[in-house]
């Protein structure tokens, strides 16, 4: 059995990677997948790093992980993500093999709310990581009480870059290096970059793209109306190209 670990990996951190190696060591699953998320359908735009930055970040965090991989294979579908598509499209690329989602106590409490929630549930052996001590979960979630708790999460490792305080020791030496060499989520990133990075991307149609660069330059200057006009012409883009006209 393969378990299905979605995730921004905004960025990812040993947390994650504990997780997964405990999954793997307990037997509950033969191997892990990193399944990253280009756009979280739950998930602001604007506080995502570059998609390509997320996933060389899971790459360089799994290598010499045993058991653990990175799965792109949302990178190559209509965004934002959801993941009932994607395990639909994993089951038709790799007809032999066993999926189950693997996710925290946050994914517990709102899995049913998520495109075709209910169907998830019953399809699917879901693994639940709880995050504190006082999460309680019934069935038909597969609880692992002996799960390590994480100390951290993304969100907190990106307030301590940007606020200059200690964030190397939650990262591997490896994520910590990349972070640095590009300057990711560092104040220095302008809001002029932002929207220069974002025009780019639109450019070559790169839509998921767009969004998250100019999600960062609302992040940087919430009333910039440049930023607000391209997404919303990206906005019209998605929506005419998801447009069903026979059933309007």
């Amino acid at each position: 059995m393969i378990a299905l670990y979605f995730g921004s990996f905004n960025p990812i951190h040993k947390g994650h990677l504990a997780v997964a190696r405990y999954v793997v060591e307990q037997g509950l699953a033969e191997r892990v997948w990193l399944v990253v998320s280009p756009q979280n359908p739950h998930k602001q735009a604007g506080d995502l790093a570059p998609e390509e930055h997320r996933l060389a970040m899971a790459r360089l965090a799994t290598e010499g992980c045993d058991g653990v991989v990175v799965c792109d294979v949302e990178f190559s579908m209509p965004r934002p993500s959801y993941t009932v598509d994607t395990i639909a499209k994993l089951r038709q690329l790799y007809p032999d093999e066993q999926f189950a989602i693997l996710g925290g106590g946050d994914v517990a409490a709102t899995i049913r709310t998520w495109k075709e929630g209910e169907r998830l549930v019953a399809e699917n052996k879901i693994l639940i990581y709880p995050r504190g001590e006082n999460d309680h979960f019934e069935e038909p979630f597969v609880v692992m009480e002996g799960a390590p708790k994480m100390r951290a999460s993304s969100t907190l490792v990106r307030e301590l870059i940007r606020s200059g305080a200690e964030w190397e020791s939650e990262l591997t030496t490896e994520v910590a290096r990349y972070i640095e060499k590009h300057k990711l989520y560092m104040e220095n990133n302008t809001l002029e970059q932002a929207l220069a990075a974002g025009k780019e991307a639109y450019a070559r149609s790169d839509f998921g793209q767009a969004i998250n660069h100019f999600g960062e330059a609302k992040r940087l200057a919430p009333d910039n109306q440049e930023a607000d006009q391209w997404l919303a012409m990206i906005e019209e883009i998605l929506a005419f190209r998801h447009k069903d006209y026979y059933n309007p």
